[in-house]
């Protein structure tokens, strides 16, 4: 039986990286630190320094002390809503948002309240309206090559956003997970608003999907109970990760392939949208996902049922939707097929389907 065509993970993975990875464990191994005792929670402060210099931009200098290694990005959005005391509060989320991150407030029994978007993301104003009809304590917000519409919010908005918060006195949680696919360097709204904003920035998607390290950044009057909520969820993060991550960063070639990811991105984002002329299409120009818009007689559900049992797996737009109203599309993503053909395979099978209603 053919293996099904897997258009549902964006975990981009590059040619060679495997074996590279390998070259890296049996460096480690060669090391004369012993990776079975553990650094502080939070990470030593070596980790902490090197994470703090790569997320440093121009501008916008990130201290070692606002630091935490966690591991994974699921992880540190958990941390971060428990150490927040987040649990049984309500929180406002972009209209389509991240599916796990509906899921964990869904376990945590956290309201959330959806907020208008355009093609550059969160509307200010929907946010402010939201505050005024409901008790809103934060924002969850993916602005930079959103999952799963690709848009990125620009600058001036991201301060009127901030404006907002303040006002309304809201926590802003920031996941930046796809925001490496983007070459412009955005401030992240801990650098906008550093009293009341988290920036999660997991590796699983910028450098390789079993890596389960992240940095979070997190406003200093948060520092007691972020160490407790790491101890409570992960007691501490893995050395042998941690020192990989230093050693690509440190080289330099966490930065390479950041870069190639992004030309990788940029063709395979181009090819696709070639194949879907005429369809109307969201995503970013170095994506390796793409918002697919349906006729209006389509319901995404049903979509993806069909197109499941002709062989291909995709995510439809209710699981991207807070309300889950929202069907009339589709996401699919290209980090899952190793061999292209197989990813245009796919479309063709979506695109007869999608015909034959």
């Amino acid at each position: 039986m053919q293996k099904p065509i897997d258009l549902r993970l964006n975990y981009p993975v590059l040619e060679g990286q495997d074996e590279e990875f390998t070259a890296l464990l049996k460096s480690a191994a060669t090391q004369s630190m012993s990776f079975l005792s553990l650094d502080a929670t939070g990470g030593s402060l070596t980790d902490r320094s090197i994470a703090a210099t790569w997320l440093s931009k121009p501008g916008y200098q990130v201290e070692p002390a606002d630091v935490y290694v966690t591991g994974g990005g699921h992880h540190t959005c958990m941390v971060v809503l428990l150490a927040a005391k987040l649990q049984n509060k309500t929180i406002a989320v972009e209209e389509f948002t991240y599916l796990n991150f509906i899921a964990v407030a869904r376990f945590l029994n956290i309201k959330l309240v959806p907020c208008a978007i355009d093609g550059e993301g969160l509307i200010p104003v929907s946010l402010a309206e939201v505050c005024s009809k409901n008790k809103v304590d934060a924002l969850y917000i993916m602005p930079t090559v959103n999952n799963p519409l690709g848009y990125v919010t620009p600058e001036s908005r991201r301060r009127e956003i901030v404006a907002v918060a303040r006002e309304n006195n809201l926590l802003i949680i920031e996941d930046d997970a796809y925001g490496f696919l983007d070459d412009t360097a955005l401030p992240s709204f801990f650098n906008l608003a550093p009293e009341r904003s988290f920036f999660i920035y997991s590796l699983s998607k910028s450098y390789g999907q079993g890596i389960k390290t992240s940095y979070l950044l997190a406003p200093k009057t948060y520092a007691e109970s972020i160490i407790d909520a790491l101890r409570f969820t992960n007691a501490n993060q893995s050395p042998v990760f941690s020192w990989i991550v230093n050693e690509v960063i440190t080289t330099g070639r966490f930065g390479e392939i950041i870069k190639e990811k992004q030309k990788q991105g940029a063709i395979m984002q181009q090819k696709v949208r070639q194949l879907l002329e005429g369809y109307k299409l969201s995503g970013h120009k170095n994506g390796w996902h793409l918002w697919v818009e349906l006729p209006e007689n389509i319901k995404s559900d049903e979509l993806t049922r069909r197109i499941g049992e002709a062989g291909v797996l995709i995510s439809p737009a209710v699981i991207f939707s807070v309300t889950g109203t929202h069907n009339n599309a589709i996401r699919i993503a290209f980090g899952a097929e190793k061999d292209f053909n197989r990813i245009v395979e796919g479309i063709e099978i979506i695109k007869r389907q999608i015909a034959d209603y």
